[in-house]
């Protein structure tokens, strides 16, 4: 993803919470392990693709269009770090409209 920001690269005047509930409105898509961040950037602005670990989404995630959980249940465990990158890229294309040729 070439084009990808990190708003803490180019906005200087604020800083933590600010940032992040602030530039959901002008994301793409966001990627997030279901924490703090995952929630603030949970405004419904933006699409955020929350990974799970040993925390159920069905639980902890309310039904929205923006809000695309990954569980790593999917993989028969409780550990968010199986969830493959293959996984995540596949939502991601699928929230910013890419299609990859193999």
């Amino acid at each position: 993803f070439p084009k990808a920001v990190i708003p803490e690269d180019i906005i200087k005047d604020f800083s933590n919470i600010e940032i992040v509930m602030g530039s959901t409105k002008f994301i793409n898509c966001a990627v997030a392990n279901d924490s703090g961040i995952a929630h603030m950037l949970s405004t419904k602005y933006c699409p955020v693709i929350k990974l799970f670990g040993h925390k159920d989404s069905n639980k902890f995630t309310p039904q929205h269009k923006n809000l695309i959980p990954i569980n790593s249940s999917e993989f028969n465990s409780r550990d968010v770090k199986i969830i493959p990158t293959v996984r995540v890229i596949k939502e991601i294309n699928k929230v910013i409209g890419w299609t990859i040729e193999r």
